[in-house]
């Protein structure tokens, strides 16, 4: 004799289906937050909201297939060389020389005006290459009135009792990479200055010194040491999947770069 199944358990089913729905997207969100470039701190709300939508309908295997796809890319990305093969094909480095400047792209600063990690960084560089004697001057990136780059050079500068050069400041607004290079070449051909030393973090120099060249300057690229992950070695599934979102987001820089024209090299003088 059949039994008859408990009202309860036809009651609980959908819901069930709705919470291993969320779940798995959920889950997606979680890996995607680690492959993307982008701020997705919250991405696995959108995605547990359609895991949980989608769940109970036909779509259900498509949204499994995502989570799976996601979750294979980031064991390949995370455990394996692959990163390590990649990010030396964005890296431009050049052994440095004399210059007429070191020009230091900028990065983003705390609201109260401090450095970031990798801003401090490029800055110490910069200033590394001017104690050495290679360039008389850094050229920074100014936005007054907000946080300044090329203020807080100069306020380190006085800290440091250091004197071996000047700090030329970049006026914004500044935007973008492309913004910072279309500056610099103008500042350069105003000043006749021809050769330019170019301090940026690795993964993104490749980029940076193509469009400070299209601009008619002579560059000698020599980025600052890369202080989120080693990028050498990229040894650890957690500096692979770093790296790995800036080599994405760079590699999507080089296609719109080259798609505009901002990349091509013209003719000095």
């Amino acid at each position: 004799m059949k039994t008859a199944e408990p009202a309860n358990d036809k009651t609980s089913l959908p819901w069930r289906r709705i919470g291993v729905g969320a779940a798995v997207g959920g889950c997606a969100g979680f890996l995607l937050r680690d492959l993307l470039p982008f701020e997705l701190a919250s991405a696995w709300v959108p995605l547990a909201l359609a895991g949980a939508l989608v769940w109970p309908t036909r779509l259900q295997r498509a949204m499994a297939a995502l989570t799976l796809c996601v979750a294979g890319v980031w064991v390949v990305v995370g455990f394996t060389p692959l990163a390590a093969r990649l990010a030396p094909l964005l890296v431009r480095r050049e052994a440095p020389s004399a210059a007429d400047a070191a020009f230091v792209l900028t990065h983003r600063l705390q609201t109260d005006g401090e450095p970031s990690a990798a801003s401090q960084a490029r800055l110490l560089h910069g200033v590394e290459l001017l104690v050495q004697g290679l360039a008389p001057r850094l050229i920074l990136t100014d936005e007054p009135p907000e946080t300044s780059y090329a203020r807080l050079a100069r306020s380190q500068l006085s800290r440091l009792s250091l004197t071996a050069g000047e700090v030329v400041s970049l006026r914004g607004p500044v935007r973008s990479t492309h913004d910072e290079a279309v500056r610099v070449g103008a500042l350069c051909r105003e000043r006749g200055w021809r050769r330019l030393l170019v301090v940026t973090s690795p993964l993104h120099s490749r980029r940076a010194c193509a469009a400070v060249a299209r601009e008619g300057l002579e560059v000698v690229c020599s980025p600052a040491v890369e202080t989120e992950y080693d990028v050498e070695t990229l040894d650890r599934p957690v500096d692979r999947l770093a790296a790995f979102r800036q080599i994405v987001r760079e590699a999507l820089a080089l296609w719109l770069y080259r798609g505009r024209g901002w990349l091509t090299v013209r003719p000095a003088g």
